[in-house]
């Protein structure tokens, strides 16, 4: 459950934003002074915090700076009024992930929590992995667990100055925490890390988060707003899901990547845009541009650097490792011993295909510490898609025949594909005919 604190002195609201998350399934803490968000802050740091930056014991600003060295991944927003504008500007270089004008607008606010959550709980992982692959010691802030050759890679990324770049891949492989890596390891890290989600958003709404409105722009702008853009002067604007956006918002951004500038909807004067764009997506963005579904001016200018994310059945060794930090994690918060995966388990957790990645296995150990009763997880602990698969046999010690070893090899990766013929043929680089007649000549 996403823990969330609310740091203001207004009780009503503070009692309004708790009732709103915690209808939507948040864990909700609150704090009516600085003081008080500071104590709970290191007592438990939450995934995010909503920050008045007006309260009565300590200046907002001088909370915003202990919280984020107390708490370097807690996503804060924070609240303001009309004429706290410049205040505001002043909390985003002390990073600040985004600021709001009151009255908040609730839908806004929890499309924004929700994705300082996914981004905080990203970054943990990342420092577990880190913990857990070094013993303990730090090699570099921010490690994400990933092989070497991704490491160096986003490295290099990060010495590229301002160099758009497009990270693809499967959902649920990384590439918001390789974005977070990129960003804390460039000229750019002492400014905004500011991210977007695409999906799901109409395109009013989202050329409003990105570039801003003055009030009166459209029907539901009442008050003036900055954009992301102006958000994120100086450092980073992570774009996911980008192969979702409209023509329209492809155009704007085109101009935006072209020309360093942009305007506010319903504004006259152009902003300046010193900003690194960093995009993903999980589509094939070069084939979406040749239908015609993406335009090929805005792919070629996002595809400056590019790197693809593995997915996790391509790296089976790090699925012991990923689960052992993903249990610990989840045991921790409850106080309780990690609990050891028996063989059985991890054979069976090895040989699946993960189609949602990273994020499906921690999801599964969430269940798993949940429900695992002594200190060694079994297979009946397992999900039941994972636990009734069969585990392909190795060839016999004494049978080194190479039609034992293909027979064992061909029934694992369908085993992989979910017998799917046409996916599996592909892997193994035959023609689906071809493996077709295998299937019957071993009598599989």
């Amino acid at each position: 459950m996403a823990d969330l604190l609310i740091a203001d002195d207004e009780e009503r609201l503070r009692i309004n934003l708790s009732g709103y998350f915690r209808l939507r399934g948040f864990s909700t803490r609150e704090a009516a002074t600085g003081q008080e968000t500071l104590s709970l802050v290191e007592d438990s740091p939450p995934d995010a915090l909503v920050l008045d930056l007006r309260l009565p014991d300590v200046d907002g600003l001088e909370v915003l700076t202990k919280v984020k060295q107390i708490a370097p991944a807690t996503g804060v927003v924070i609240l303001t009024g009309h004429g706290d504008v410049e205040t505001a500007v002043k909390a985003m270089k002390l990073k600040a992930d985004h600021f709001l004008l009151k009255p908040v607008d609730l839908k806004a606010l929890e499309v924004i929590v929700s994705g300082l959550v996914a981004s905080a709980r990203a970054i943990e992982r990342a420092s577990y992995l880190e913990r857990k692959a070094f013993g303990g010691s730090a090699k570099r802030d921010g490690t994400l667990g990933l092989p070497p050759d991704i490491e160096s890679t986003l490295l290099q990324f990060a010495e590229q100055g301002s160099a758009t770049i497009l990270l693809t891949g499967e959902t649920g492989t990384g590439k918001g925490v390789a974005a977070r890596f990129v960003h804390d390891h460039s000229l750019r890290a002492s400014k905004p890390f500011v991210e977007i989600n695409c999906a799901g958003l109409s395109p009013v709404f989202l050329e409003s988060e990105l570039f801003g409105h003055e009030r009166g722009a459209f029907t539901d702008a009442k008050q003036f707003k900055h954009g992301l853009l102006e958000m994120a002067e100086g450092g980073t604007l992570f774009m996911d899901e980008i192969g979702t956006l409209t023509p329209d918002v492809q155009a704007k951004l085109l101009k935006v990547l072209e020309d360093k500038s942009f305007r506010r909807l319903g504004g006259v004067r152009p902003m300046r845009a010193d900003v690194r764009f960093i995009a993903a997506t999980n589509e094939h963005l070069e084939k979406a541009a040749r239908k015609g579904r993406f335009r090929q001016d805005l792919y070629y200018r996002i595809n400056i650097l590019s790197l693809a994310l593995p997915p996790l059945r391509q790296d089976r060794g790090r699925i012991e490792v990923l689960a052992h930090v993903f249990l610990a994690e989840f045991r921790a918060s409850a106080g309780k011993p990690t609990p050891k995966l028996s063989k059985e388990a991890l054979a069976l957790l090895q040989s699946y295909s993960w189609p949602g990645n990273i994020r499906e296995l921690r999801n599964i150990c969430e269940r798993m510490a949940l429900l695992v009763k002594g200190d060694l997880i079994g297979s009946d602990e397992l999900p039941k898609e994972i636990a009734e698969r069969k585990i392909p046999k190795p060839a016999p010690v004494g049978d080194l025949s190479l039609m034992a070893h293909e027979r064992e090899h061909i029934l694992a990766v369908l085993d992989m594909c979910h017998g799917n013929r046409t996916r599996a043929s592909r892997l193994l680089g035959i023609h689906r005919t071809t493996l077709i007649e295998k299937i019957q000549k071993y009598g599989m």
